[in-house]
């Protein structure tokens, strides 16, 4: 058996074997001291995924096909919620100062705020979503996050630096990672198309290896956050179900919006299944590693509620199939 073979046969199982590979490694460096010296190394790796984000997006931009994308007025209406519901938050915790309940809000903040992940057009499209449809989403989700993120976390950091030099501060470092690397592709499909050409056909499973290591740092931080957090196991439940409900309520509203223009499945996907590696980047970037454990739970629950509406799809598949009718597709 071939090494593309074994990949092949492994990757439904990537998220598990990342989360439990990340339980692993945590496991290593908590309890046994042999791995001590190894830390430097593991934080080093950490310090690097914002790179590693970069890229992912970089290739998955360069893959659109901007002739295809047409704007929706569902689009608009998410990307409206994204920022009304993020700034609700945000001045809300700027108000309060109830440490606890800041915890909560900061979670939900990070959970509402970032933008859709790269990879939810290839799940819509399996689902009989509109794949141009949400790749064209996943670009404006993508603006008001790069807006959004400078002009709100100021008003809930604990930084010595005034509004706009925290607001700067925070640009630089937002602005990067998910504005630029559309500006790149777009540069390189219109100046470079050979090169352009090339990403496109030698680069197709990178960014989903890229997603797995990511995923399987992110889940040894997430444990590691975890017992490191003063919190008491009511509380990691609370977080747990926090995450839940934001991925409840954002999947459900976004499918509620999207069947006005009979495009359900699309908006559903947009506004729910979100880049939260990016989200547990930033959470732990610019507020606590304890405010991470909840964008952290979110990975869990979204790729759960698409394991069930891929079990789902390929049921109604079949049944189709048997009844000689045409299953849900949009356009």
């Amino acid at each position: 058996m071939t090494l593309k073979n074994i990949l092949e046969k492994i990757m439904p199982y990537t998220l598990l074997i990342a989360i439990s590979g990340g339980y692993l490694v945590f496991l290593l460096f908590h309890y046994i001291s042999l791995f001590a010296p190894l830390k430097p190394i593991a934080y080093s790796i950490y310090d690097s995924l914002a790179i590693a984000i970069f890229i992912i997006l970089f290739f998955a931009f360069c893959k659109i096909n901007f002739k295809q994308m047409k704007p929706k007025k569902w689009q608009f209406y998410l990307v409206a919620i994204q920022l009304i519901v993020s700034t609700i938050i945000a001045f809300y915790i700027s108000r309060t100062g109830d440490p606890k309940n800041e915890i909560f809000l900061c979670g939900t903040l990070i959970c509402a705020i970032t933008p859709t992940a790269a990879s939810a057009s290839v799940i819509t499209g399996k689902l009989g979503g509109s794949e141009s449809a949400l790749t064209t989403y996943i670009i404006l989700s993508n603006l008001p996050a790069a807006i959004g993120i400078p002009l709100l976390f100021p008003l809930i950091t604990n930084s010595e630096l005034n509004f706009l030099a925290e607001f700067v501060n925070i640009l630089n470092k937002i602005f990067p990672i998910i504005v630029l690397p559309l500006v790149c592709a777009v540069v390189i499909k219109l100046l470079l198309p050979r090169l352009h050409r090339f990403i496109v056909d030698h680069t197709k499973s990178i960014g989903f290896y890229l997603w797995a290591g990511i995923l399987f740092v992110l889940s040894a931080k997430t444990f590691s956050n975890i017992a490191a957090a003063r919190c008491s196991h009511i509380e990691i439940y609370q977080m747990a179900l926090i995450g839940a409900l934001c991925t409840a309520v954002q999947f459900s509203l976004g499918k509620l919006l999207g069947n006005f223009e009979k495009q359900r499945i699309s908006a559903g996907q947009g506004l729910g299944q979100k880049n939260m590696l990016f989200g547990i980047w930033v959470a732990m970037t610019y507020l606590t590693p304890t405010v991470a454990i909840i964008p952290g739970t979110y990975i869990l629950w979204q790729n759960l509620v698409n394991a069930w509406q891929m079990w789902h799809r390929e049921r109604l598949l079949i049944t189709c199939q048997k009844k000689g009718i045409t299953p849900y597709q949009e356009e």
